[in-house]
Parts: structure tokens; C-alpha cells; sequence
């Protein structure tokens, strides 16, 4: 054999030496070796921090029990979680970090504004985001890898409005949406919709923006009108600014709001101003249902307390749990392989979640009942009541 024959032979088997090297390194690390990748982006921090916690802890618990239980398809699951800030370039950034993963699916953005954002990096990438709490109109439209656990609120707007008036006899509303925020003018609509579908009047519509510090004006425009509920679209700080304008002018008018409206500091703000005040949510922590009283419980030992956001975070795990064990996968590292998970998640129906039984529109929101809450007060305490 000659030198230049022998060189390309030793060279060439240098490089199978290191190929295979670098092949077992890799295998070695790769978490999808040995887990079930599940990304989560939710904002954790910022004005809307609560949300996007929530709905962590929530997946958390549920991840926790999956792999008590021995886990999913032979393998461990994890959740990589991300802190989108309620930033939706952040948003952004982050799903293309976590389809570099290879997650097998995707919890979040927990809102509207979120999901609008980062919905169509997450189409291209062939992963299945799912939301646990956005429900603005056309948020999971035409694109087949979005989803959303909660309750829509084309569902949600309708019902309260007509428990309203069948209940309390309401008739005449003023409106208020918050401009600057995709969930309250979209949910505006179909509050406006659902109060001229029944019979009712819209008086007066005003505006505000979320980050507002002063409603004073809003609220003097209601002066001598006659308004039996006000509607706000809205999210719950704002809520508790309108609510306590609203007894600061001394005007006893009740509140209704959507499912932005559940979180314990709406209460805790505005205190008695908040007392009668009625929202739509598709959680009721406060239900019988065993299953709803065993993840209170759980919640409640790691001090936290269950609400809407934490519930559909907990079910969207368990929804992805379904879908992946489903399918089959236990590789998510190709594309079809992940579309194996989106369509055994657009198949589910009827699932059984602690928010409630649920299946998947065609266009991959949720179908569900929603319940509707009032703010009372019992011991001295402001908590919610369920009334249907």
C-alpha cells in the first residue's frame, strides 16, 4: 500500500472516530433521550405576572404527578419554563428557543396578546402551542398547532349576560373596554353582541387603557344616566381602579366582567367596592367536584391558591400527556413526529379536566361550560360564590 492510500485510510478513519464520538456525546445529553420535553412560556414577572404564575404552578403540579406515576410512554417528563414578561417580542424569542430544544409541545402564552404574538413562530415549527387562558376571538384560527384550554369567550360573554338579566333583572349596561389590550376589545364585542341579542341597552360606552391610573372622568360620565350593570372587558387591576371610582362617586352600580376579572386581587383591592360583583370563569375552585378538591388541596400545601389560570395550566399538561400517549411518541425531535401530537390533541374529546369536561373545536378552542362567580363576603373574608 502506498503513503497517500495508507493517509486516506487513517484519515478516514479518524473521522468515523469522532463522528461516532460526537454522535454518543450528543445522545448522552440530549434530554429527549431520557425525558418528554414540555416548553412552557407564560409571563412570570410584569404587570400581568399573576397569569402567567398561575398557570406554572399549575403545570408543575400536574408534571409532578405524571412522573409519581410513572411518568409517560417508559420516559420522565419535564417541563422548561421561560418567563415571557408579558414582552411579546420576548414571546417571540422564546418559542424559537424552545423549538431549538425539541420540545414536544408548548404551554403558553397564558394570554391573548401573548398567543397572538408567538402563534405563528410556533405554526412554522410544526410544535403544538397550547394556551391556558387565552380566549380572544380568532386566536387559534387557521392555524392547526394552536390550541387553547379555556374558556372562549364567545362562550363566556353570552352566558353572563343572560344570567344577568334573566337573574337580576339588569336591562340597561354601560360599557368600558380597555383600548390598548387584544383580550378587552375583542371580549367587548361579544358582550355588546350578546346584550342586543337579549333586548337589552347599552347607554354608554367609555374607554381606558390598561396602566391607567385615573377613571374619574369615565366614571363622572355615568352621573344621571340610568345604568343598571356596568360591563368592563377588562383585567382585574383595572377592575378594582373602576370599582373603587365607582363608590368613590358614591354610585351603586354593579359590576360584570370576564374571566380576567378572576384573581384573588380584585378583592383584596377593591374590598367592599368589589362586593356583588359578577364574572365568568371556566374554573370554579369553590365546586364539590373531588377532583376539583384534590388539586385545591395540593395547591393549597405548596401556598397556592387554585384559580382559572392554575387549573388550565394543570389540564394542559395532563392535555399533552393525552395526546402524546395517544400518538405513541417518545421522540420529538422531528417534525412528524410532532404532528402525531397534534392530531391526537385535535382528536380528544371529552376530557375530564379540574376545569371542567372539554373538547377541542375545529378550530382548536375549547368547547366548555363556564361558571359564573360572584364577589361576596363570608367571615370577613371576600371570596366568590358559584351561582349556577
Amino acid at each position: 500500500m502506498n503513503l497517500k492510500k495508507l493517509f486516506v485510510l487513517v484519515s478516514a478513519a479518524i473521522l468515523v472516530s469522532v463522528f461516532a464520538a460526537g454522535c454518543d456525546k450528543k445522545k448522552e445529553g440530549d434530554a429527549s433521550a431520557d425525558e418528554i420535553v414540555i416548553g412552557a412560556q407564560n409571563p412570570e414577572t410584569g404587570p400581568i405576572a399573576i397569569y402567567g404564575t398561575q398557570a406554572v404552578n399549575g403545570a408543575k403540579l400536574a408534571v409532578e404527578e405524571i412522573n409519581a406515576a410513572g411518568g409517560l410512554n417508559g420516559k420522565k417528563v419535564k417541563l422548561l419554563n421561560y418567563d415571557s414578561r408579558g414582552d411579546k417580542t420576548e414571546a417571540v424569542s422564546i418559542t424559537k428557543r424552545l423549538l431549538n430544544a425539541g420540545v414536544c409541545g408548548i404551554v403558553g402564552e397564558v394570554t391573548s396578546g401573548g398567543l397572538f404574538s408567538m402563534r405563528d413562530t410556533a405554526q412554522r415549527g410544526r410544535t403544538v402551542a397550547l394556551s391556558a387562558g387565552a380566549t380572544a376571538q380568532g386566536v387559534t384560527d387557521g392555524r392547526d398547532y394552536i390550541f387553547s384550554d379555556a374558556l372562549l369567550d364567545s362562550d363566556g360573554a353570552p352566558a353572563i349576560i343572560k344570567f344577568a338579566m334573566d337573574n337580576n333583572g339588569y336591562k340597561k349596561f354601560a360599557i368600558i373596554t380597555s383600548v390598548n389590550n387584544d383580550y378587552s376589545v375583542g371580549l367587548s364585542e361579544f358582550f355588546k353582541n350578546a346584550v342586543k341579542d337579549n333586548g337589552g341597552e347599552i347607554v354608554i360606552e367609555q374607554n381606558i387603557s390598561d396602566g391607567d391610573t385615573d377613571v374619574s372622568a369615565q366614571i363622572t360620565s355615568f352621573r344621571g344616566k340610568d345604568i343598571d350593570a356596568v360591563v368592563f372587558s377588562g383585567y382585574y387591576q383595572e377592575a378594582a381602579l373602576l370599582l373603587m371610582e365607582l363608590k368613590k362617586q358614591g354610585l351603586n352600580i354593579p359590576m360584570i366582567g370576564g374571566d380576567g376579572f378572576q384573581s384573588p386581587d380584585l378583592w383584596k383591592v377593591a374590598q367592599d367596592a368589589s362586593l356583588g360583583t359578577i364574572f365568568y370563569s371556566g374554573f370554579a375552585s369553590n365546586s364539590p367536584d373531588e377532583k376539583v378538591v384534590s388539586f385545591r388541596q395540593k395547591l393549597a400545601e405548596r401556598g397556592v391558591e387554585a384559580d382559572q389560570f392554575a387549573a388550565n395550566g394543570y389540564d394542559a399538561v395532563y392535555l399533552f400527556a393525552e395526546a402524546i400517549k395517544n400518538s405513541g411518541v417518545t421522540d420529538c425531535s422531528s417534525p412528524e413526529e410532532r404532528e402525531k401530537i397534534k392530531n391526537a390533541m385535535s382528536a380528544i374529546k371529552n376530557f375530564e379536566g379540574v376545569s371542567g369536561t372539554m373538547s377541542f373545536k375545529p378550530n382548536g378552542a375549547a368547547f366548555k361550560k363556564p361558571f359564573i362567580q360572584e364577589v361576596v363576603k363570608e367571615n370577613g373574608e371576600y371570596t366568590t360564590k358559584l351561582l349556577n
